[in-house]
């Protein structure tokens, strides 16, 4: 079974064209960031447990973070990150919008998306 960000990172890497790192974004790619630039972590993770305390699923909570350079990049990724992420059952939960002081002012977008994934056995 996969992870919640392995699975995220799977699905934007496929369906997106944005560079995508995991957990972290290497001071390299900040040094000269090439935009758009993206992170994926998870937040939360919540088991459900049937009588025997043996977890059915796993309710997932991961952070998409994306930096872009215009407000049309804004506008090009802020709605469709939601598309692709709901046609891969992932729910938006938390959406902002904000400018980055510490990349260079680059523009960051910011959504959580949850999960409910069945615990293979």
């Amino acid at each position: 079974m996969k992870t919640a960000v392995s699975l995220v990172y799977d699905i934007l890497n496929q369906e997106t064209d944005i560079d995508f790192y995991t957990n972290s974004v290497p001071n390299s790619a900040l040094t000269k960031p090439t935009y758009p630039l993206g992170r994926i972590v998870e937040i939360q993770g919540n088991y459900t447990n049937r009588a025997s305390d043996n977890p059915w699923s796993i309710q997932f909570i991961t952070q998409v973070d994306v930096w872009v350079d215009s407000l049309d990049e804004i506008d090009k990724y802020y709605y469709s990150l939601d598309s692709v992420m709901r046609a891969n059952d992932w729910e938006c939960i938390y959406s902002e919008q904000t400018d980055d002081p510490d990349l260079e002012g680059a523009k960051r977008i910011i959504k959580r998306y949850s999960a409910t994934i069945n615990i293979e056995f």
